[in-house]
């Protein structure tokens, strides 16, 4: 059996947010695609000097700090790699191509302008999520108060929103959605709507969350390139269905014991690392989640964490009462 090549590879963000890429020469694997600095873990070499070796020797850069962002395993026709991905927080020095090679500052936005290797794919998208996915909680029957604690979410900077309102009929859902949506936009933030996927499309909202009934009918990715797609996952199983329809990202649940789910026998944070190592897609941790988790789910290779309780406003901020 061949193993895998490791390959440490470092996220570098200027003070605009605007991220580095640097251009593989033409006689190298995958020659000519831009990518994310990095390279090749020596043997015995772990992973945290393997990223400084890299980052050093082909920018000349110091890394101070840095902490987990994704990991990604991918079959070429000619080999597989398994990418450790880590967020470089701090470093001192300039950035210059020291092999010769060009560098360029990217928006996040424009990464997919840009030709990658396709291993480099789920990075981006990593790059895009923030570590905190706000799943809406009660009581979408009263709108004016439902969406007044979006809004303290969204002020206190929730930017990444999943519209979930079980009992309303499509009609009334569809209102909640148009408010909701005039509401995230105000403040940057995208949302997704957990609806059948066709009113997600008439809609016309950021994207849409499958949960694990839509996502066990599909057979492939329901939205275009354009829109996110996400998904409700438990298992493996179910977290390999999002990657085969190419979903962008999933959750899974439940990592930790919930009180609206008593009966639910919790993974553990061992089987959601477990389950994430196998996934090529960003994966948030979900149930008994909180922000205080986010550093454990980032250390198992997490995305972040999702959530309704913790993270949903229970009264508007201070100064618009």
């Amino acid at each position: 059996m061949i193993l895998p090549v490791h390959v440490a590879v470092g996220v570098i963000q200027d003070a605009q947010g605007r991220v580095l890429l640097t251009r593989r020469a033409v006689s190298a694997h995958q020659g000519g695609l831009w990518e994310f600095p990095g390279g090749k873990v020596e043997r015995g070499e772990d992973l945290a000097r393997a990223l400084r070796r890299e980052i050093q020797e082909e920018l000349g850069i110091v890394v101070n700090t840095h902490q987990p962002l994704i990991q990604i395993t991918h079959s070429y026709p000619d080999k597989t790699v398994r990418l450790d991905v880590h967020s470089i927080q701090d470093y001192s020095g300039t950035p210059i191509g020291l092999e010769g090679q060009p560098l360029e500052w990217v928006f996040p936005e424009q990464l997919s302008q840009y030709a990658m290797p396709a291993a480099d794919r789920p990075i981006c998208t990593a790059i895009r999520l923030p570590q905190h996915y706000l799943i809406t909680g009660p009581d979408p029957r009263k709108p004016d108060q439902f969406l007044l604690r979006l809004k303290t979410s969204l002020v206190r900077g929730i930017r990444l929103v999943q519209l979930r309102a079980p009992g309303l009929n499509p009609i009334e859902y569809a209102a909640l959605a148009a408010e909701a949506r005039a509401l995230c936009r105000q403040y940057e933030a995208k949302l997704l709507l957990n609806c059948p996927v066709q009113l997600a499309r008439e809609l016309g909202a950021d994207g849409v969350h499958l949960n694990s009934h839509h996502l066990a009918e599909l057979s492939e990715r329901p939205l275009t390139d354009d829109k996110w797609v996400a998904a409700s996952c438990h298992n493996l199983s179910e977290v390999r269905k999002a990657m085969a329809i190419n979903a962008d990202f999933c959750q899974l649940s439940p990592v930790l014991a919930t009180r609206s789910h008593p009966g639910a026998s919790p993974l553990g944070w061992d089987s959601f690392a477990q389950i994430v190592a196998s996934a090529s897609i960003p994966v948030y941790a979900l149930g008994g989640m909180d922000r205080g988790h986010v550093r454990e789910a980032l250390e198992r290779g997490g995305q972040g964490v999702a959530a309704i309780t913790s993270l949903w406003a229970e009264e508007e901020p201070a100064g618009q009462r």
